[in-house]
């Protein structure tokens, strides 16, 4: 629990173990594979997906109530869309992976994203915002294929935008995160400072002690 909240104090995650530090949704659900305090992967169910959604306030609690009754009545259908996000995350890695080797983005991944949009009907809203209001884009969906959704639609407006240049892997080897380098000096190398950062800068002090 103490270390939970010294990352959640950082930025690093929130206070359901998920990691935060992508720069933004899509990122950080590239990340989800990973929750502190879990070995297994992060979002292995629907409860998951929840917890998941309602850190990241994508979910309001009334919502995932009646999404939890969903699970109850139709659970077959819930987990259909549990894998269907994991393969969505297997498929954004790779992405995310070709680009920091220098490759482009694979042109089957925009018709994928593309064909996951087509599958919404959608429209957009004015709504009370924390300050003043907000267009938003809302779908025509009480299923629980809706929290497919704000992350398909995220993963295309970061595939349309610079984060796609400035996206790097961490330079810890045994690292598999992600984020969205938006330093003053573009110089940021680790996913964190409170984690990776740190445990290379006690790396580098114990080889210079021992030269």
């Amino acid at each position: 629990m103490a270390r939970i909240d010294a990352l959640v104090k950082s930025g690093v995650v929130n206070t359901e173990g998920f990691y935060t530090l992508g720069g933004r949704l899509a990122i950080d659900f590239a990340n989800s594979f990973k929750r502190i305090g879990r070995e297994k992967e992060g979002i292995g169910n629907f409860e998951d997906l929840l917890t998941f959604m309602k850190s990241h306030h994508l979910l309001h609690e009334d919502e995932a109530s009646d999404l939890h009754m969903f699970l109850f009545q139709n659970p077959g259908r819930c987990q259909q869309v549990v894998d269907s996000l994991i393969e969505l995350r297997t498929g954004f890695r790779s992405v995310l992976t070709e680009l920091a080797e220098g490759w482009p983005v694979n042109p089957e991944f925009f018709s994928h994203i593309n064909d996951r949009l087509a599958s919404f009907k959608s429209y957009h809203k004015i709504e009370p915002a924390e300050e003043g209001m907000e267009l938003k884009t809302l779908i025509d969906e009480n299923g629980p294929e809706k929290l497919i959704f704000p992350i398909v639609h995220d993963i295309a407006e970061f595939l349309t935008s610079d984060h796609v240049e400035k996206t790097r892997p961490c330079a810890n080897d045994d690292c598999d995160l992600y984020f969205v380098n938006q330093s003053r000096n573009g110089r940021r190398r680790w996913c964190s400072m409170s984690t990776c950062g740190n445990r290379a800068k006690v790396n580098a002090y114990l080889k210079r002690q021992e030269a």
